[in-house]
């Protein structure tokens, strides 16, 4: 399966892929929306990458999710656990997970990722590893932004040839285009853009 087929598995507009600015209690430009938008490009280039297509509706759910509870932008264990618990509060939020194919048997999963994605790791052997090992790779490839991106503690093997592609989507895109609800099509152009000129590859 390819990209564009990986992103259809995700059944919904490009304008409803990434939460608005309003929805992040902390307008940070270190963990607002540009950062939640690269992780999901890493999060659909991994389920490529591994061919853990059945991830796809959660890790999208998982990402969305995962840093809209922080208040501030130092280190925060508990920030995971905090937006999985503002889900019961987001209707919205909850009606547009179900319309792009998130099920409710992925809900555990996705709070077992989404709560360690800040916190921890999941356990060897664990039901839900697969996803908070997706997310948290997604997530630590957008670590180029602070310049100190260590791919040994990527998890997967296939994340760990992604760093030159994350390092390149960075600095093509940080700061040339602000939060907006069209930011996740510009930034899936600029993936391909990339891609097509051989990064990733």
């Amino acid at each position: 399966m390819d990209l564009l087929q990986v992103r259809s598995l995700v059944t919904v507009t490009d304008e409803e892929m990434l939460p608005l600015p309003e929805l992040f209690l902390h307008r940070s430009t270190l963990h607002g929306q540009a950062h939640v938008g690269r992780v999901m490009i890493h999060a659909l280039r991994l389920v490529e990458a591994t061919g853990f297509t059945e991830c796809a509706c959660p890790l999208w759910a998982a990402v969305y999710l995962h840093d809209i509870a922080r208040i501030h932008d130092g280190r925060s264990k508990g920030h995971g656990a905090d937006a999985w618990a503002r889900l019961a509060t987001l209707l919205d939020v909850c009606a547009l997970f179900a319309r792009g194919g998130v099920r409710d048997q992925d809900l555990p999963a996705i709070e077992v990722a989404v709560t360690l994605h800040s916190r921890g790791e999941a356990d060897p052997g664990a039901a839900h590893k697969r996803l908070t090992d997706l997310i948290k790779d997604a997530d630590g490839l957008d670590r180029v932004r602070l310049g100190d991106l260590n791919p040994r503690y990527l998890r997967t093997p296939q994340a760990r040839t992604m760093v030159d592609f994350a390092e390149r989507l960075y600095e093509e895109t940080d700061g040339r285009f602000p939060p907006s609800r069209d930011l996740f099509g510009t930034l899936w152009r600029e993936t391909q853009r990339l891609l097509e000129q051989g990064y990733g590859a």
